[in-house]
């Protein structure tokens, strides 16, 4: 088992919020979209202790199978829903798991946005096999199959109700790995998952040398005229070589109609999503060619979108391990050049998985202000890491 880290080059070192309550001009103000937010970051906090995860993974429910390396959790972004009772949270608990002779899981905790780790056992299930092996054929060579980016389908769609979930998926090659993108199903609120298969592959083709090349782990964004749902990600793009030439980030889409239906048919499968491509969205989601949106960028990374309602824009947050930056957009295809939020400094701690949450009623929506939440990586691995946030607000 390993703490997966995105596998970019590190670009900016200064100590990780040492720009603490100060502002930031936008001087890569890009494109030629001006930026509406001037980003204020304040208020870093840890919500999880290293302490409050070895008590939660004492009583996971299934007991955890992999006592060398613990609950191994949040080993990737959050997915968030609000309820009566406060927060659901879902994220991956980046350990192995014996029912599926794989690394990662779709992890339910209950908890606050003060700590989402909460008091309740967390329910820590893998992402089982469909009853179709036709479905996705491919699911028994994945060394690593988790994720909780979770989409709550409304009551008046189909599958009301039910939850859908981007999953992040990795192929061992001889030194690293090859990640991809799938969703699976839930009908029980968490309790159990479903592959439905994948959506998006690399460019780049799996090959058993190639070097290592972080997906991330994204989330279901509705486009801005609600017929589409958006999924962006780091693209490989092949060049002939075992090295990655990779985008900033690219952008894929499937009808939201077609999602739904498809995930909640008579055999429930994936989509096929289109990558978008000089203009148009016309390739294939699995090893289609992409536009790099934003190939200015100074920063970049692992990708995570939400829509501002006081911005009216899209906001993307990314992290690379050492840095976390912003940059917004007002279609989700245009967006400014990022700038940093707060940045490490050294190598031998890491911010992962580095995600937006809003504070009103549905946290997948921003607002004038918004937490970022991340893992805190040690050096020590997984039995020191903790959870981090801090607010996001803009001048």
């Amino acid at each position: 088992m390993r703490s997966r880290r995105r596998l970019f080059p590190v670009t900016i070192f200064s100590t990780f919020l040492s720009i603490l309550g100060s502002s930031f001009p936008g001087d890569a103000a890009a494109q030629s979209i001006t930026p509406l937010c001037t980003p204020i970051v304040s208020d870093l906090k840890t919500v999880v202790t290293p302490a409050q995860r070895k008590v939660a993974g004492e009583k996971a429910i299934p007991p955890i199978t992999d006592h060398q390396n613990g609950f191994a959790w949040p080993d990737s972004e959050f997915g968030v829903f609000r309820s009566e009772q406060g927060y659901t949270f879902f994220a991956s608990d980046g350990a192995h798991h014996k029912a599926s002779n794989k690394y990662g899981s779709v992890t339910r905790t209950l908890g606050t946005l003060e700590n989402p780790l909460g008091t309740a056992p967390p329910i820590d299930v893998i992402i089982r096999r469909n009853n179709d092996p036709q479905i996705n054929p491919n699911y028994p060579t994945y060394t690593y199959l988790g994720g909780g980016r979770i989409f709550r389908v409304p009551p008046e769609e189909p599958g009301r109700g039910n939850l859908v979930n981007v999953y992040h998926a990795e192929i061992n090659t001889t030194t690293s790995f090859y990640s991809l993108l799938g969703l699976a199903i839930s009908y029980d609120d968490g309790l159990t998952w479903t592959d439905l298969g994948e959506i998006i592959r690399l460019n780049q083709r799996y090959e058993t040398d190639l070097a290592g090349f972080d997906i991330g782990s994204p989330r279901l964004v509705a486009s801005p005229d609600g017929q589409y749902f958006y999924i962006y990600f780091p693209d490989w793009i092949a060049n002939g070589t075992t090295q990655p030439t990779g985008t900033n980030v690219s952008v894929a889409r499937v009808s939201i109609a077609a999602l739904l239906e498809a995930a909640f048919g008579a055999q429930p499968h994936a989509a096929a999503f289109k990558k978008y491509y000089e203009g148009t969205w016309s390739q294939p989601g699995i090893g289609g060619l992409s536009t790099d949106l934003n190939p200015d960028a100074d920063y970049a990374g692992s990708p995570n979108v939400a829509y501002d309602s006081a911005l009216e824009r899209y906001v993307m947050i990314t992290d690379d391990t050492q840095t976390i930056a912003y940059a917004e957009s007002p279609d989700g295809l245009a967006w400014t050049l990022p700038v940093l939020l707060g940045s490490l400094g050294n190598n031998s701690t890491s911010a992962d998985y580095a995600v937006p949450i809003g504070e009103g009623t549905d946290p997948n929506v921003l607002g004038e202000r918004f937490f970022v939440f991340f893992t805190r990586g040690s050096p020590q691995g997984w039995p020191e890491n903790s959870v981090e946030r801090f607010t996001v607000s803009c001048q």
